[in-house]
């Protein structure tokens, strides 16, 4: 098959599927990995297509995904009560895994445990808790994706598989009836391996949540608990209670706990 037939094929994949791995077209047209990555060069040259971590996307679905920092501004106030509950069910002496998220920096940010070990995967997460003497930190590497201040690749997951952890913490691009979706299958696979190698599971999110939209699932049964910051929609709730996962919303402490809950 020739090139531009070859890249007619992904385009027309695109058009159904939304993105595409260096893996996907390496099995589809079984060339090389080497002429999938000249694949994707030349239709980003052309500027048909936009990288994703591990291969291609459509460019308008860029739209939905604003950088690491607007993300951390918005909402700020949500997501740090969010992340102040979501602090408090670290103990001391743990091992928790902190998922790249705004939301979850914001635990980070209001740890008071004690002599913990994080694992994390996120630049800024490990910023934040550069400065203290009282934990480590165990950076999951890999290469650097710049705008979202994370580290990426199959070494990342390959780390995660060799460590377990008592928490793990979360974040999600959206969150359906369904289940919780994110923008990259490589995202959606990394919290699937710290959900499988950690206890206890605590996914962050904020009311935004419930009504974005994105691509790849993550299943509820991955999940024990989930913190946010205003009532749940009820078709959404009503799947979360049958599957015994807990919802802790952070309004409702602040009011009735005052101050020390926020």
């Amino acid at each position: 098959m020739y090139q531009e037939e070859r890249l007619l094929k992904i385009l027309e994949h695109l058009s159904q599927h939304q993105s595409m791995s260096v893996a996907d077209i390496c099995s589809l047209f079984q060339v090389s990995r080497d002429t999938a990555r000249r694949d994707i060069v030349k239709l980003v040259q052309e500027g048909v297509v936009i990288r994703t971590h591990g291969g291609v996307a459509l460019p308008e679905l860029q739209k939905e995904l604003s950088s690491y920092q607007e993300r951390l501004i918005d909402e700020s106030d949500s997501k740090k009560n969010i992340g102040k509950l979501g602090a408090k069910l670290i103990k001391d002496q743990e091992t928790v895994f902190l998922d790249v998220s705004s939301t979850v920096q914001f635990v980070a940010e209001q740890i008071q445990a004690k002599h913990i070990t994080a694992v994390t995967h996120s630049i800024d997460n490990v910023g934040v808790l550069s400065n203290r003497d009282d934990l480590q930190i165990y950076v999951l590497g890999g290469y650097l994706h710049a705008k979202n201040r994370l580290l990426y690749g199959p070494s990342v997951i390959d780390k995660i598989s060799e460590i377990r952890a008592d928490k793990a913490f979360i974040g999600a691009t959206a969150i359906h009836s369904d289940g919780f979706y994110y923008p990259y299958e490589e995202d959606a696979r990394v919290k699937r391996e710290m959900a499988r190698r950690a206890d206890q599971v605590i996914l962050v999110a904020d009311h935004t949540k419930f009504a974005a939209k994105s691509r790849f699932r993550l299943d509820f049964e991955c999940v024990d608990i989930i913190i946010t910051d205003q009532d749940i929609p009820i078709e959404i709730r009503e799947v979360i209670d049958q599957k015994n996962i807990t919802v802790i919303e952070c309004q409702a402490d602040i009011q009735q706990g005052g101050d020390e809950q926020q």
